[in-house]
């Protein structure tokens, strides 16, 4: 039986969860409060439910636990509500109170706590880390990083009241389009969304060779287009599709890598993608539509090459299609949850007539509860509604407090003069080079992105690069794409790789080596942001003829890039010959007409003189 603390934090668990999604879904229709209200009330319903739902770590006791849990969601609650009672003087007067400052210090340890509790002590440490430098600036060695410092009041003054610290854009972003996108998201996956998906999945790929493996590269991309997180797709799709490669033949790492590498793309495939496109969105001033348009050839090529890569090492192995009577029928998914693709065009219509994100999200939201109730398969009762709203605030509980965090750190290096210092450290050790920038740009990404989900890092780097890559006469949608790439792909980079985590945990295989391998299959992912930022006709900018032109040389390089890499077309590929394919690959891919002509001939040159047969049979079917 459930002790009385139990009890209070159980209902206090469930109040939270339904008024928050109230709170989001009737912002969503009637559009946001004040940037302090809006941002405020959403910390005051996430900050408690991370302290009621995650552990400390700090008690074995369940009673403590939840004595410990309920203390710190009074204390936030007397923080925010502070806040909130008081956020016209508190944010527009430069001096403030030694009780403001009380609370405002008490307000930056709970974010950092609930950091610490849902993302681990590295990041919370560097959260530390970033308010010791801004305190301790005269003391900091090095005159490239010194500066005069913050006092206490400086701190709790411009990192939590002012709007470019706790409060600002990235935390407002999880308080407004994010929170009623992924509600939308765990709506589907109420109805049996993740379900379907995978069935469409094993429709579309499972009668080919490589099924098991191929099905896994749909189903992320197709469930990426509702959770738009690498973790929440592993998750979902790898627990099917993990085992089912394994069964098939596969290498438990190679499964598991291919399910890292394709989950991490479902960011990039809209109508939804990660929630960093919200925030770019927000910085560069563009539609929702806008961003899709850029975003869908680069999506796209990203999940043609991983599919190019499974298929040719499927060849090789000679792993054969899903069995017939494991491919379910299309009319018959469609005929049970058919219902529950119209919620999403519904969303892709409304973004392209260019309503706002909250309010599309928000009607998409309610014509999924609403054509729920078309299918016995798919219908919601009082349960499917809070497990859907239960769902989306578990995909927030990370979320919201790391965005809170990364406000901690941007307005830290805004403060301290810090990310004008790291902009001219990366201007002078690239010195004017677009190439070297790039490069540097790219490695900035990955560290960041090791410790950081990838809304985080791409905030944190977006306030540091955009200008000096668009100074190199790079278009701002490219430059911001560019950051999120990599911050995506830093899921699946050593040694905080957490999508190959995950699909490793499901594996039961090593997560390093997991994610070595996601890396070695991905590889030419991490040449695609160079391509579309060498040649914006990738993003669909510039003359169709031009665009054709590239999105058909890529694809060409890309499928090259492929058998280069796994070394089989039609038999095994000689070492030299897969140096020349890997050549060839890189000469397609990049933009410029007559070097991707060269790369034409010398890969149709390569593989013209490869043997025709096959070193067994099943060998020559390379067919799709």
């Amino acid at each position: 039986m459930p002790t009385l603390l139990e009890s209070i934090s159980r209902y206090l668990t469930t109040a939270l969860i339904w008024g928050g999604c109230a709170f989001a879904l009737y912002t969503g229709a009637t559009g946001p409060f004040q940037a302090p209200i809006q941002r405020g009330v959403f910390l005051l319903v996430i900050l408690p439910l991370v302290f009621l739902q995650s552990p400390s770590n700090f008690t074995r006791s369940k009673t403590a636990e939840t004595a410990l849990g309920l203390a710190l969601t009074v204390l936030t609650a007397l923080a925010m509500g502070w806040t909130l009672f008081d956020y016209e003087r508190l944010y527009s007067e430069p001096f403030i109170s030694a009780f403001d400052v009380a609370v405002g210090a008490a307000g930056l340890l709970l974010i950092i706590e609930a950091v610490r509790r849902t993302v681990g002590w590295a990041v919370a440490g560097v959260l530390l880390l970033f308010l010791a430098y801004a305190i301790g600036g005269p003391w900091v060695p090095g005159e490239m990083l010194r500066h005069g410092g913050l006092t206490v009041e400086d701190v709790v003054s411009i990192i939590f009241y002012g709007t470019f610290g706790v409060f600002g854009t990235p935390l407002g972003v999880c308080a407004t389009f994010i929170v009623v996108i992924i509600l939308f998201g765990a709506f589907l996956t109420a109805t049996g969304g993740a379900e379907m998906f995978m069935n469409i999945g094993k429709v579309i790929a499972g009668r080919f060779v490589g099924g098991p493996a191929k099905i896994a590269v749909v189903s992320s991309g197709l469930m990426g287009m509702i959770t738009g997180a690498t973790v929440a797709n592993v998750a979902t799709t790898g627990a099917v599709t993990i085992p089912m490669m394994m069964r098939s033949g596969y290498d438990p790492r190679f499964a598991a890598a291919v399910e890292a590498l394709a989950s991490s793309g479902g960011q990039l495939m809209p109508p939804i993608m990660g929630a960093a496109a919200f925030v770019m969105i927000d910085y560069l001033n563009i539609s929702y539509a806008e961003l899709m348009l850029h975003a869908i050839v680069p999506a796209l090529l990203f999940f043609f090459s991983v599919l190019m890569i499974v298929h040719f090492r499927s060849v090789k192995d000679g792993v054969l299609p899903i069995r017939r009577d494991e491919i379910p029928s299309l009319s018959g998914e469609l005929a049970k949850r058919g219902n529950m693709l119209l919620p999403i065009v519904v969303l892709v219509v409304l973004l392209a007539l260019q309503f706002s994100v909250m309010y599309a999200a928000f009607i998409a939201v309610a014509c999924a509860a609403a054509v729920s109730f078309a299918r016995p398969k798919t219908r919601l009762d009082v349960a499917g509604f809070d497990r859907a709203f239960r769902t989306a605030i578990h995909g927030m509980l990370v979320l919201t407090p790391i965005c809170a965090g990364a406000g901690i750190i941007v307005g830290v290096m805004t403060a301290t003069g810090l990310n004008l210092r790291i902009t001219y450290l990366i201007e002078s050790i690239g010195q004017g080079n677009l190439f070297a920038t790039l490069l540097l740009t790219m490695i900035a990404c990955i560290v960041l992105g090791m410790g950081l989900p990838t809304v985080a890092a791409y905030v944190v780097l977006a306030t540091l690069i955009p200008t000096t890559l668009t100074s190199l006469g790079v278009s701002a949608i490219a430059a911001h794409l560019f950051l999120f790439y990599f911050a995506i792909l830093s899921a699946i980079t050593p040694p905080v790789c957490t999508g190959a985590y995950v699909a490793a945990g499901i594996a039961g295989t090593d997560p390093i080596q997991t994610g070595f391998k996601a890396i070695q299959l991905g590889l030419i992912t991490f040449l695609l942001p160079f391509a579309f930022v060498y040649g914006p006709a990738l993003l669909l900018i510039g003359e169709w003829q031009e665009i054709v032109l590239h999105v058909g040389s890529c694809t060409l390089g890309i499928y090259v890039w492929a058998i280069a890499l796994e070394g089989f077309f039609r038999t095994r590929v000689p070492t030299a010959a897969r140096a020349a394919l890997f050549a060839a690959g890189v000469m397609l891919v990049w933009p410029h007409v007559w070097v991707s002509a060269c790369g034409g001939i010398i890969g149709a040159a390569t593989l013209f003189a490869l043997p025709r047969r096959g070193d067994r049979p099943g060998e020559t079917r390379i067919s799709l």
